[in-house]
């Protein structure tokens, strides 16, 4: 696989995973701070910090920071960085806005998503121009796409399906219920509840191991291609600065 195409995937996989949020009565966004190392077929390929925090007004702040490793520091000599602005009010959240940046020399593969209710639109914008679709409240980006799924599991739902869009169209995750297992990290030891997660018209699939404990953030990520464990995400480092919801008996 080419180093810009593997970068790329890292940070897609990792944006699509990690911001995470608590539901009580009146739900609330869990802010934290994780650390993980990726390995891909086998070798350490980056790391990553991903992080949530109150930006005041009802909004919050997901980034996600890739470090690339190794022969990838060539293709990507500077941090990817992603983030998305998201609005919380009861239990409506809304996508304001997404930034990507790839961590090339040229930025090439830069995109930004902007929600503009008053024009009605949402515009995708890259090197090569922008584009509008029809606005649609509903369609999440790829970090607010996981603070859905983490506001779900913190009010004892199952997650999914959700739709959200980037810079090549709109596309729908899935998710399945596995079998719990305790996950052993660089973080320490935790009890995880795990789904598997896969988009629509795609072979490929993703293993979340989330954990109660620390207002289920992943503590793995498993992605899977054609049968075989191509990337893992496993934690080094969390700090939750959020109580975590209650536990769960069940999931409806």
């Amino acid at each position: 696989m080419r180093g810009d195409r593997l970068v790329r995937r890292i940070v897609v996989l990792a944006a699509a995973l990690f911001a995470a949020t608590a539901s009580t009565a009146q739900p609330i966004v869990a802010e934290y701070r994780a650390n993980y190392e990726v390995r891909h077929d086998g070798r350490r390929a980056a790391d990553v910090e991903f992080s949530v925090a109150a930006a005041g007004s009802g909004e919050y702040l997901y980034r996600s920071v890739t470090e690339a490793r190794g022969l990838l520091k060539l293709v990507a000599p500077n941090p990817a960085t992603e983030q998305s602005r998201v609005r919380v009010a009861g239990n409506d959240l809304r996508s304001l806005q997404f930034d990507y940046v790839d961590g090339s020399r040229k930025g090439e593969d830069n995109f930004s998503i902007a929600w503009d209710e008053a024009a009605g639109q949402i515009r995708i914008t890259r090197a090569d121009g922008t584009e509008s679709l029809p606005h649609d409240p509903d369609l999440l980006d790829r970090g607010s796409l996981q603070v859905a799924v983490m506001r779900d599991l913190a009010a004892c739902r199952l997650p999914g399906p959700y739709r959200w869009v980037d810079e090549d169209g709109i596309r729908t995750y899935r998710y399945e219920r596995l079998e719990d297992q305790v996950a052993e990290t660089g973080a320490g030891d935790f009890e995880t509840i795990r789904f598997r997660q896969q988009r629509e018209g795609s072979s490929r699939q993703s293993i979340l191991w989330l954990a109660p404990s620390q207002s289920y953030v992943p503590v793995i990520v498993e992605q899977i291609d054609d049968g075989e464990i191509e990337t893992v995400y496993t934690l080094t480092a969390i700090e939750v600065t959020t109580p975590p919801p209650a536990e769960c008996s069940g999931f409806r």
